[in-house]
């Protein structure tokens, strides 16, 4: 991450317009991920699009977009707690694979994938799961489900 140094003595409103300028505002979570679509189908990003491609042409049956249920919604103290899901981008069948590209890390996805993978212990099932996080370790993950 790159320092940036401003000028001292600022306003809350020349800090704010300044911090726009250096760091455009919204999630800064989620580096370069932007929504895409194509042909009807959206994209949470270019990752996942090249994904996408590379199953297709390959002819691999996937699910686009397989959402779970990592938690059950209940109740406590009379407020009702949603459940909490976790949507990785493809499951394929045929393979026991699950592939969730993942460009950055976050702390509350790598929570998730925890969630989701004791899911599956307790469904008895153990499915590889694959977190690819640029082009090459796709290219890869694809080249080891096709042997």
């Amino acid at each position: 991450m790159r320092k940036v140094s401003y000028p001292k003595n600022m306003t809350v409103d020349e800090f704010k317009s300044f911090r726009h300028a250096v760091a455009p505002p919204g999630n800064r979570k989620i580096r370069n991920a932007r929504k895409i679509e194509r042909d009807g189908v959206k994209f949470d990003s270019r990752l996942e699009m090249y994904m996408y491609d590379l199953l297709t042409m390959a002819g691999i049956r996937f699910e686009f977009q397989k959402r779970y249920c990592v938690q059950e919604g209940f109740r406590y103290r009379g407020a009702a707690i949603r459940p909490v899901t976790y949507t990785v981008d493809f499951f394929l069948p045929e393979h026991d694979t699950v592939i969730d590209t993942k460009g950055y890390r976050t702390q509350q996805g790598d929570l998730r994938i925890k969630m989701l993978k004791r899911l599956f212990i307790g469904r008895g099932i153990s499915p590889r799961v694959a977190l690819p996080k640029n082009q090459g370790e796709c290219r890869a993950l694809l080249a080891q489900i096709s042997k």
